[in-house]
């Protein structure tokens, strides 16, 4: 008598869906595969065809699916209702948003728009910060890379001939 054993699925299909783009969890850009499923990020994994990381990928980038899964994600604006520190917000519309926002800026922009300083920190944002602080008429602006990673590349680029600072190089 014969006796047959289930056949178990070693390679069960992730996803419906592959895009490829690259990881923002640090400055590197390693090139990764997003499966997605049903619309969700379902998997991250390298690419092997990117120069950058040719398909290995650190634990912080395969962690980056906790990142954008996480029930904290703020989802939409959010308004303070409570004291300054209290921690007290709630959830408002984005035109509602938008409203605040105009309120505080358009007057110092008609008055004297080069008193606002205008700094974003290191995320997807920082390449408009140029054009949007040029547009908004101050020369008062800068990005996360102009206070840490970006001189240090070009003083090993200049005194070396050659540097990126998160691969290692001296």
């Amino acid at each position: 008598m014969t006796h047959h054993q289930p056949k178990i699925e070693t390679s069960p299909k992730v996803s419906d869906e592959v895009r490829k783009t690259t990881c923002y969890m640090c400055a590197c850009r390693c090139g990764i595969n997003v499966h997605m499923k049903d619309r969700k990020v379902a998997y991250i994994e390298g690419n092997r065809d990117h120069p950058v990381n040719r398909g290995v990928l650190c634990a912080k980038g395969s962690a980056g699916i906790m990142q954008h899964n996480a029930p904290s994600r703020l989802r939409a604006p959010m308004k303070r209702v409570g004291p300054r520190g209290s921690g007290e917000f709630e959830e408002i519309s984005w035109d509602e948003a938008l409203e605040i926002a105009t309120g505080w800026l358009a007057p110092l922009r008609a008055e004297a728009p080069e008193k606002l300083a205008f700094f974003t920190g290191r995320d997807q944002s920082q390449s408009f910060t140029s054009y949007w602080a040029q547009n908004f008429g101050t020369p008062n602006y800068a990005a996360h890379g102009g206070f840490c990673s970006v001189n240090m590349a070009a003083a090993g680029i200049y005194t070396m001939g050659g540097a990126f600072w998160e691969f290692g190089q001296p």
